[in-house]
């Protein structure tokens, strides 16, 4: 009984993680799923690269980027050299906090014109469907271009703030 019960939970857990939903910019399961016809191929499926594209772009930016946060945080965090032991200057570490920020900006331009470019090219498949075909690719699981988190704003950072003692006063 309890063997029976173990199985069919493992199997229901193996069933439910195998059906995830189905990535737009897996180009042959989502063409599969919208049943395009030969004629909806040729112009949808370059369409759907270049989304693909897009995002892979996006996500190698997002790397470098968050290569470039680590190392700056790295060298930021070791007080313990000073200028003359190999370390760096305040105005050589304001330096680098400029770039970094100068990158970031970038990066987050660059995140708008993707998203852009990704939703022009979202309706322009929109507009060749058919009323069916519309319904399949909204259940189709769309590209995220997230934010890396390191960049996100902290949703606890107020909650830090509350004082130990109920008063404030100890």
């Amino acid at each position: 009984m309890v063997f029976r019960q173990i199985l069919f939970s493992s199997f229901l857990c193996c069933f439910l993680v195998g059906c995830g939903a189905i990535k737009l910019v897996d180009i042959p399961k989502s063409s599969s799923a919208l049943q395009l016809t030969a004629e909806q191929k040729k112009t949808i499926q370059p369409k759907l690269k270049l989304i693909r594209d897009v995002v892979d772009d996006y996500d190698f930016e997002k790397k470098q980027l968050e290569g470039n946060l680590r190392e700056y945080r790295a060298m930021a965090s070791d007080r313990r050299l000073y200028r003359y032991d190999g370390g760096l200057s305040t105005a050589q570490r304001q330096r680098r906090l400029t770039q970094v920020r100068t990158k970031v900006r970038k990066f987050l331009s660059q995140r708008s014109t993707f998203l852009k470019e990704i939703e022009k090219l979202l309706q322009e498949i929109n507009a060749e469907l058919t009323a069916e075909q519309r319904v399949a690719f909204n259940a189709l699981k769309m590209p995220e271009l997230e934010i890396p988190r390191s960049l996100r704003r902290d949703p606890h950072a107020d909650l830090r703030r509350i004082p130990r003692h109920l008063i404030g006063v100890q």
